[in-house]
């Protein structure tokens, strides 16, 4: 950043604050102000000009924005590692169903669809909601290098990524994302977007 910039950058983010016998005091020095275009007692704030340059603009994010082949890679990729991952979560509830209550076994092995639709939807929500919480990237998104980030690019929170997880589920919800721009039901729905990194 050059000089100008961090003047700019002095001016925009720093408050003066008025003393009636002395004038405007700097919140940096907390001295009086003796400049009138540049502050010659002015030292950067390296956190807060990191924190600026780490702003992503909503004009960037539409840059930045993963494609379409990116997003149906993502989705083909990300089916297959959660039916990895449903038939290991499968076989973790079994082990403990059976320690626990073995009886219990018997409703799962007969053929009840709203138990095996449940599980299924768990498992999802399990996968998706504890890698995206954690890194904002499924493993298909570690393949493809993209990420989640929120409309103002920040790593979503909890909620963000629950209510973008449990979106996913509903139906057609695979196709939203072929529309013009690029983003899907779960991604408008929750405040989120999957961009390039």
């Amino acid at each position: 950043m050059t000089r100008e910039e961090q003047i700019t950058f002095c001016k925009i983010c720093t408050k003066q604050e008025v003393d009636f016998q002395h004038g405007i005091i700097c919140s940096i020095t907390k001295q009086k102000t003796d400049f009138s275009e540049t502050c010659p007692n002015f030292e950067s704030d390296l956190e807060k000009l990191d924190q600026m340059e780490s702003i992503i603009t909503p004009e960037d994010i539409k840059q930045k924005m993963a494609s379409q082949g990116k997003r149906f890679a993502n989705y083909i990729l990300d089916f297959i590692f959660l039916l990895a991952f449903s038939f290991i979560f499968g076989i973790i509830l079994g082990v403990i169903l059976l320690n626990i209550s073995p009886s219990s076994l018997q409703s799962i092995d007969e053929d009840n669809k709203l138990l095996n639709y449940s599980l299924n939807i768990l498992a999802g929500i399990i996968y998706y909601s504890t890698l995206e919480v954690l890194t904002g990237r499924t493993i298909a998104k570690y393949i493809t290098g993209t990420k989640v980030v929120t409309l103002t690019g920040e790593k979503p929170d909890y909620r963000t990524i629950l209510i973008r997880t449990i979106c996913r589920y509903i139906p057609f919800n695979a196709f939203s994302f072929l529309g013009s721009d690029g983003s899907g039901w779960h991604d408008k729905i929750s405040k989120t977007r999957v961009i390039n990194v």
